[in-house]
């Protein structure tokens, strides 16, 4: 039997749960509410959130995949001090209680902001509660469960229905020259669905797209395309060098031996 238990199911896991097959496929929520619209999509929901007593769900999970993906919270809020080590305690549950494997959902801003090229074996430099909060998890996943587990970075997350230009029309904005750093989200259920089928563990993927175009340059082409309001940016910044982190993530899909369907953001319109 093939398992998949999807701890926060938000936007990513009800994707992840309409793109592949699987035996028995479990969900968290937060609310009740959200009960029905995960029976629909064929998941078992369960209400958790963190903090909760997690031994019924850890049960339930038991010899399934666990794709861990749950956020710290609004980015304008401080950090809930309890999320890292609530977040380590669920990990050891979910192993305690016989879940086979592990993949947590982390992020790219566990490198900082720094101009320069990162790949899967740049050392990790954060600078912000919640990227720092990713680094820590991640080392307490790798560091005990090295053989049954992974870690998957994003890159800046795009999909149906979700494009960060809808955030950006008509604003006043700066760093036009700095580089876009995005992924599909199809692009990512299919990482994740191959890597389920074929795991290899103790192992850091880069999820993102292949091509980085300038931020002044893509958000007006994507206001364009959209119609909404022209963001403006930071007067020359199409004569400057582009610069700003910049996401390789070449190995990983080559080791995950798939070649994302949205290489450049501009698929992703």
């Amino acid at each position: 039997m093939t398992a998949l238990t999807l701890c926060g199911c938000g936007w990513l896991g009800k994707q992840l749960a309409t793109t592949a097959s699987y035996d028995k496929i479990i969900g968290t929520t937060q609310s009740e509410e959200n009960f029905s619209n995960l029976r629909q999509l064929g998941v078992t929901p369960y209400s958790f959130r963190l903090g909760d007593d997690a031994s019924q769900l850890c049960e339930a999970a038991k010899q399934s995949t666990v794709v861990l993906n749950i956020p710290p919270g609004a980015r304008k809020k401080p950090l809930d001090p309890n999320f890292v080590p609530r977040m380590c305690a669920l990990i050891d549950q979910f192993f305690e209680q016989g879940a086979s494997a592990l993949i947590f959902i982390s992020t790219t801003a566990v490198y900082g902001d720094d101009d320069k090229v990162v790949t899967e074996n740049t050392p990790v430099a954060p600078v912000t509660p919640s990227g720092n909060a990713h680094v820590e998890i991640e080392q307490h996943l790798l560091s005990k469960y090295p053989d049954r587990s992974a870690v998957f970075r994003l890159a800046g997350l795009v999909g149906h229905g979700r494009h960060p230009v809808r955030f950006l029309a008509g604003k006043q904005l700066d760093k036009g020259e700095q580089v876009v750093n995005l992924v599909h989200g199809d692009d990512v259920c299919a990482a994740v669905h191959q890597w389920i089928a074929r795991p290899e563990f103790g192992v850091t993927y880069h999820l993102c797209s292949q091509k980085h175009p300038k931020r002044g340059d893509y958000y007006r082409d994507c206001a364009r395309e959209y119609a909404l309001a022209m963001p403006t940016f930071n007067e020359g910044y199409e004569s400057l060098t582009a610069s700003g982190k910049c996401i390789n993530s070449t190995a990983s899909w080559h080791r995950l031996g798939l070649t994302p369907e949205y290489a450049s953001p501009y698929d992703m319109i």
